[in-house]
This record gives C-alpha cells, sequence and structure tokens, in this order.
C-alpha cells in the first residue's frame, strides 16, 4: 500500500515519499474497514427496499388479511393443481410491457382471490406497482377525490390505468348504475389501450357479468377475453370446510 505525501513550501506542495506499509496489520485493517463499509451499504440498500416494498403495499389497498394469501399457503389439490401452477406461471414470467392477465372463475370459496392476492404478494415483492380491490373499493377511492384538493379523480383513474397489475376482485357482486358501467368500462378500456395487465376473479359467468352491465357488457368481456386467460377454479368451499 502506498501513500503519497506532501508537503507545502510557500504556495508550492512538493511530493514526499512515497511511503510504503505492506505490513499484515495494516492490510488487514484497511480489509476489514472495506467491508464494513460494504456490509453499511448493503445495510441500508435493504432498509430503503423493504420501506419500498412496504409503501408499495399500502397503495395497493390490499387487505391486511389478504397478506397471508401466498403461494406456499395455498392448499394444492387435484381440483386446484391446474389453477395454481397457471397463475404461479404468471407471476414468475409477469411482463408488465405485455398487457397479458388472467381471469378466475367459479364457485365461491375455491381459492379464486387467494391466488389472486398470492400474485400481487409475489410481484409487490419485486417491487412493482399493484393495485387491488372490488369494484365497490376501487371506485370509492374515485368517489373519495370529490371535493379533495389533494387529489383528482383524475388522478386516481390514472393510479387504476397506469400500475404494473391491476387486480379486480369479484366483479359482478357491485350495484351497477350508469356511471359505474361507464367507470368500469373506462379503466378496463385504457389498461387494455395501454397494454396494461389486468386480472380479474368473479362468480359469474360472462354471460352473466354482459347481462349485468346492460350498456357496456358486451365491450367488457370482450376487452377481458382478449386480454385474460381464463382459469376455471373447481371444488368445494375452503370456507365450508373449515365448518365441518
Amino acid at each position: 500500500m502506498r501513500h503519497i505525501t506532501t508537503v507545502k513550501l510557500g504556495d508550492t506542495e512538493y511530493p514526499f515519499g512515497p511511503l510504503v506499509c505492506d505490513c499484515p496489520e495494516f492490510v488487514r485493517k484497511r480489509e476489514e474497514e472495506r467491508r464494513q463499509r460494504e456490509e453499511q451499504e448493503r445495510l441500508e440498500q435493504d432498509r430503503q427496499r423493504e420501506a419500498h416494498i412496504e409503501a408499495l403495499f399500502r397503495r395497493s389497498a390490499l387487505p391486511e388479511r389478504w397478506r397471508t394469501r401466498t403461494f406456499e399457503r395455498f392448499e394444492v389439490t387435484p381440483a386446484n393443481t391446474g389453477a395454481f401452477a397457471t397463475a404461479k406461471a404468471y407471476a414468475e414470467g409477469f411482463d408488465p410491457e405485455a398487457g397479458k392477465g388472467l381471469l378466475l372463475t367459479g364457485t365461491v370459496g375455491t381459492g379464486k382471490t387467494h391466488l389472486a392476492a398470492a400474485i400481487a404478494m409475489e410481484l409487490i415483492g419485486r417491487e412493482h406497482t399493484v393495485v387491488f380491490g372490488t369494484v365497490t373499493s376501487l371506485l370509492a377511492q374515485v368517489r373519495s377525490a370529490y371535493g379533495d384538493d389533494r387529489v383528482s379523480e383524475m388522478d386516481m383513474m390514472r393510479r387504476f390505468t397506469r400500475c404494473n397489475l391491476l387486480i379486480i376482485d369479484d366483479l359482478g357482486k357491485e350495484r351497477v348504475s350508469d356511471w359505474v358501467e361507464q367507470t368500469v368500462y373506462e379503466i378496463i378500456n385504457t389498461r387494455y389501450e395501454r397494454n396494461r395487465s389486468l386480472i380479474i376473479t368473479t362468480n359469474m359467468s360472462l354471460a352473466e357479468i354482459r347481462a349485468k352491465y346492460v350498456n357496456v357488457g358486451n365491450a367488457i368481456v370482450d376487452r377481458i377475453l382478449e386480454m385474460c386467460q381464463g382459469i376455471r377454479m373447481v371444488g368445494d368451499s375452503w370456507r365450508h370446510k373449515a365448518l365441518l
């Protein structure tokens, strides 16, 4: 290890040395200092990443209950093994620019929301922006912008249309009005046009969705079919099994 020392005479600095120190103690000390700096930098990067992920969780609106619904905690059965494999492959190969999604259909309690939440957990952990909610809860956020000087309705709509992944849970359970129809269609259609990914879970058939959304049902279903791969969830309700 070489050190160049300077000596100042008047306004001029002159090199003095070089001094050479290759003693084991000096080398060991410098190496230990380097390791400590690298460890501190790694810890700070981990802290910043964890803080960012926690902020993404808060902004996702994923309910606290669903944070435990991971792939590891999903009970795979012969009835749902294909659905599980498809959902896990989707999360592992997720491309926010591909505009691809999933449509999880089936009866109540078969694990649709669990798989959707597991995908959300996986992607947020990889620092993707995800928004999760029912139509009712998502549109309540839009309504909350009315009269709020800090955020506009357009700001909320951008949040739903620009995030890496939007998950609409239990589509079809909401009460439908003209405003609900138009707003849901605008969100889905904008994501379609911008190649942004979408996951939908529903207990309803596509024919029932068409009928429920009288004015835009055909357009909504057409967009869903073009964007999303269908996954049919079958089997007994896990909620009912818990009572047996």
